[in-house]
Order: structure tokens, then C-alpha cells, then sequence
């Protein structure tokens, strides 16, 4: 039997790697490629091109599976209880962030470790949307709600309600991702991460927002490892706007409330079904179009796994996140429905 050549096996993996690229497989946009490229011999830029683009697609990670769902600590979440900030410790100030739309600086405590400090209302909507987020299998940030703290440098009031958030947690950023433009796009697991998103009303949905890094340190026995997560979750667990911000020229107004337990029981979860395709109250245009295209079959399939997390879990992330006991349920009382909307669709 003759052997393909060299060129003809280039051919083939440009045709492979620029499918799974796109979003979608070999098999369905195979011959869009093939008509493109078949008749061209790919040059050594090409090649290099491609090269990149495999060992991103090959190494890219968005969620894995929570085999220990049921045990997850959902009152420490990811960074457990060695990874939270010592109160006992001495907090120096760093510096001020000078972007963002709530106050952040930087602080380095006396065992070494950064964090990130975030006032606010989101501080404590931000710490347990992290804690849900990672009990089903996705990567976050440590998060964690700190009551009262005193930073040295940083005035000589002690701060209260805040967000310290690990910065040297063991991953560097490497870059950004879009909702629309990413190696997931169409699949389960990017479907899953957008449930989620609707399920705790984030209306802050942007590039901006998203993180893609990677392990500090690489192990040898592990190709290299992208990891894609949504970074920032403070705009969570309130309502997702007003009614003028599903209007074209006001959908962009960050109208939406945080932490707000009413407003989070009263907002509508699921909108409908149309052709297998989930959609979701989102007030926000931007929130919107990125909750777009979510199978039905991933959806029920989020609904699934967020069942599995016990009362006392769900409780423990809103505990941890400073809510009481009244607030707490009426949040578990709203999640409860939600969950049952997702795993009754068909």
C-alpha cells in the first residue's frame, strides 16, 4: 500500500485542527476546510500556526469532573481551610487598584501571601457564587468573606465586609476568553458554565471577566494545563437589571443588584424552549447573548449535578459568604426551584 505523503498528512491535521477550533468536529466542517485548502501546500508559518493552535486545544481545560461532589467543603470552596486568610496575621497595604467599578487594593499578609481585597457589594455574593461554582467541577478563584480586618499602611480604621481574593494562588495568567470565541464553544461543558451563570444571575458577563492560566509550577509527568474560568463573580445573586436595559441603547447599563435575596427569588429563571435550545431571563444584553445556544440535554445535565449537593453544602457557601439564616433561605428555597426547572426540562 503506498503511503500518504508528507504534504497529504499536513493536509489532514490542518483539516482536524482547524475543525475542533471553530467549535465543532472534523466530521461536520471537514469539507468546508478541504475546498479551502486542499488545493495550497501550507507554508512554515502555517505549520507554526498550526502547531500552536493544536497544544492549545490539546491542553485546554474548562471543567472536571467532581467525583467528591457529595464531600466538597463548600464553607472554605477551593483554597479548603489552609488556604484562608490568618485574621491573627499582620496585613500590610500594597496598593490601590486604579481600575474597576468597586475599590480594590492589594495587601501581602506576614506569611508571604497576596491577596487582593475587594469592597463592596460584591464581596459577599462573589465569595459563595465561587464556592457553587467550583462544587460542580469548574475552576475559581479563593475567594473568601472577611468580616472585619485592620491593613497597616492603609488608614487606622479596620476595614469590614470584604473580599480577600488569593493572588498567588498557583496559577499565572496567560490571557483572556470570549463567551463566543473560545475552544468549548458548543460543548457541554462551556453549555454547563453558562447555566450556571443564569442560575446565579450574573449580569456581568464579559471578556474582561474570564481568565485563562496556567499551574505556576508544571509537572513533567502533565502536558502543560490552560485552564478557562469566569474570574470575576461579584455580580451575582440579586436581580440582572432593570426592564430599560433590555433595550438596545441602555443594555449595557450595569443596572443589576448583588447580593439581594428578594430580588434574586423574584427574578425568572428559565424563559423557554425553542428546537432543543434552552433560554434564560437575562435583562442585560450583553449577559444575554453570551447565555445563548445552551442544549437542552446540557442544561438538564448541570441540573443533575447541582442536585447532588446537600442543603447543609448549599448552606455552608452562603454561611460562608456572611448571609444569615433568613437570608440563607431564601436563597436555598430559590436554587431549589431553579434546579428542579433545569432537571424537568425536555
Amino acid at each position: 500500500m503506498k503511503k500518504p505523503s508528507i504534504i497529504a498528512t499536513l493536509l489532514t491535521l490542518c483539516l482536524m485542527i482547524g475543525a475542533t477550533a471553530d467549535g465543532g468536529t472534523p466530521s461536520d466542517l471537514g469539507a468546508q476546510k478541504a475546498a479551502r485548502l486542499a488545493p495550497q501546500k501550507p507554508t512554515k508559518e502555517d505549520l507554526q500556526k498550526l502547531e500552536a493552535e493544536e497544544s492549545v486545544i490539546s491542553s485546554a481545560v474548562m471543567w472536571e469532573a467532581p467525583i467528591d461532589i457529595e464531600q466538597r467543603d463548600l464553607f472554605y470552596g477551593i483554597g479548603g481551610k489552609k488556604g484562608e486568610p490568618d485574621l491573627s496575621a499582620r496585613f500590610t497595604f500594597v496598593q490601590k487598584h486604579p481600575t474597576g467599578h468597586w475599590k480594590k487594593i492589594d495587601v501581602e499578609d506576614s506569611r508571604g501571601r497576596h491577596w487582593v481585597v475587594k469592597f463592596g457589594p460584591e464581596a459577599r455574593p462573589e465569595t459563595v457564587a465561587s464556592r457553587l461554582v467550583w462544587a460542580v467541577g469548574y475552576h475559581t478563584d479563593q475567594d473568601y468573606f472577611v468580616k472585619r480586618a485592620r491593613i497597616e499602611g492603609y488608614g487606622d480604621d479596620a476595614i469590614e465586609d470584604v473580599r480577600f481574593e488569593r493572588d498567588n494562588d498557583g496559577f499565572k495568567k496567560v490571557e483572556r476568553w470570549a463567551w463566543d470565541s473560545n475552544p468549548f464553544v458548543g460543548t457541554r461543558e462551556l453549555d454547563g458554565l453558562k447555566v450556571l451563570m443564569a442560575l446565579l444571575n450574573n449580569f456581568d458577563l464579559k471578556t474582561l471577566n474570564n481568565k485563562i492560566v496556567r499551574p505556576s509550577k508544571k509537572n513533567d509527568n502533565d502536558p502543560a494545563r490552560l485552564i478557562y474560568y469566569v474570574s470575576d463573580l461579584g455580580a451575582t445573586l440579586g436581580s440582572t437589571g432593570k426592564w430599560f436595559t433590555s433595550l438596545p441603547l441602555w443594555g449595557e447599563l450595569p443596572a443589576g443588584t448583588q447580593g439581594r435575596p428578594k430580588d434574586f427569588a423574584e427574578h425568572r429563571f428559565i424563559a423557554g424552549v425553542s428546537q432543543g435550545v434552552v433560554s434564560f431571563h437575562e435583562k442585560r444584553l450583553r449577559a444575554g447573548r453570551a447565555l445563548e445556544g445552551v442544549r437542552v440535554e446540557n442544561a438538564r445535565w448541570m441540573g443533575n449535578l447541582l442536585a447532588r449537593l446537600s442543603d447543609q453544602q448549599l448552606s455552608d457557601a452562603f454561611r460562608a459568604g456572611g448571609f444569615d439564616q433568613t437570608e440563607t433561605a431564601i436563597y436555598l428555597r430559590a436554587l431549589h426551584d431553579r434546579i428542579n426547572q433545569l432537571q424537568s426540562l425536555k
